[in-house]
């Protein structure tokens, strides 16, 4: 299993810095006579991620699953003939593992001593922006990085991307199936073709198991063409009164995804899950070491996997 890295999501890199706030040089300005306020600059973290995922609490690092694939249809069988037999039969397994994060600040003493504004000791509020920034990150990663490859740190069970032509079924005899538009497009035609792959949707046995195209997921860059795909009752892309059958489909702007991917949500199970062994903790500590240097420090556990990912469909435009 690939070791996860959100931090190589396309999205974004993480950078590194000292941490340690000194009174001498990063906020000599909030001690100068004459300065009537200062003010911490952070962006609202819009918490958009978590409703793609399904969210276990555990309570093991690493928590391991074995699928069971359901029988496939009835048989044609008469009362005076035997019964015919069918059985489930053993799908993928998957481990999924939690990771633990964390992240710290230090602040002198002396810059506690002269604080007049309430800022410079707020690091309880700063590193929890930061957990919800990585948590933002994290949600996305699995989305931003899977596109048609397997190369990536989020696998399904079966060893494939999210959004791969080369998903394989349990049952072998059912062959592969696709969730990943190789072509991407954002176009009416396109949103059409994805609601008809919805409805001829194949499980694990290969047998029909239609689902409805719920709901589409774009990156920032795609909005505004997705906001003409919906809110048109004729086709955007032509001079002919033709009828907009995409017309009125539901779409949200998920503000983490890269530009261009586009996401088709289905209404089957969710595979894509979140695991979280331990949420955002802050704890403020002396490291014994200088008892002038207060330290905070934020902590979490989560993990991301994902099992058969038949609600969602992709595309990179």
């Amino acid at each position: 299993m690939a070791t996860w890295n959100y931090a190589s999501s396309a999205k974004s890199s993480v950078q590194a810095g000292s941490g340690i706030q000194l009174l001498n040089e990063e906020i000599a300005n909030f001690l100068a006579a004459g300065l009537d306020e200062a003010m911490n600059m952070y962006a609202n973290t819009p918490q958009e991620g978590i409703s793609k995922y399904k969210v276990k609490n555990v309570s093991a690092n690493n928590y391991k699953s074995q699928d069971m694939l359901g029988i496939g249809l009835m048989k044609i069988n008469s009362d005076g003939e035997q019964l015919p037999v069918d059985k489930q039969i053993v799908g993928f397994d998957q481990t999924i593992v939690n990771y633990v994060l964390r992240n710290a600040m230090a602040i002198e003493r002396e810059a506690l001593e002269t604080d007049r504004y309430g800022v410079i000791g707020d690091h309880s509020r700063a590193l929890m922006h930061s957990a919800n920034r990585t948590l933002e990150y994290i949600y996305a990663d699995p989305f931003n990085r899977g596109i048609g490859t397997s190369a990536l740190a989020l696998l399904c069970e079966d060893g494939m991307a999210l959004f791969s032509a080369s998903h394989v079924n349990p049952r072998a005899s059912a062959g592969t199936w696709s969730n990943y538009d190789a072509g991407g497009v954002l176009t009416a035609a396109a949103v059409a073709a994805h609601r008809t792959a919805f409805k001829t949707y194949i499980d694990g046995n290969g047998d029909l198991a239609p689902q409805k195209l719920v709901k589409m997921i774009v990156a920032p860059n795609m909005e505004d063409t997705m906001r003409e795909i919906s809110g048109s009752t004729l086709k955007v892309d032509t001079s002919l009164n033709n009828t907009n059958v995409v017309s009125g489909t539901p779409y949200e702007c998920w503000s983490w995804l890269s530009d261009g991917i586009v996401i088709y949500m289905g209404d089957g199970d969710n595979g894509l899950e979140f695991h979280v062994r331990k949420n955002p903790e802050i704890t403020s500590f002396n490291d014994g070491t200088n008892p002038d240097k207060l330290w905070s420090r934020v902590r979490m556990a989560v993990g991301t996997g994902c099992k058969r990912p038949g609600k969602w469909r992709g595309a990179q435009v």
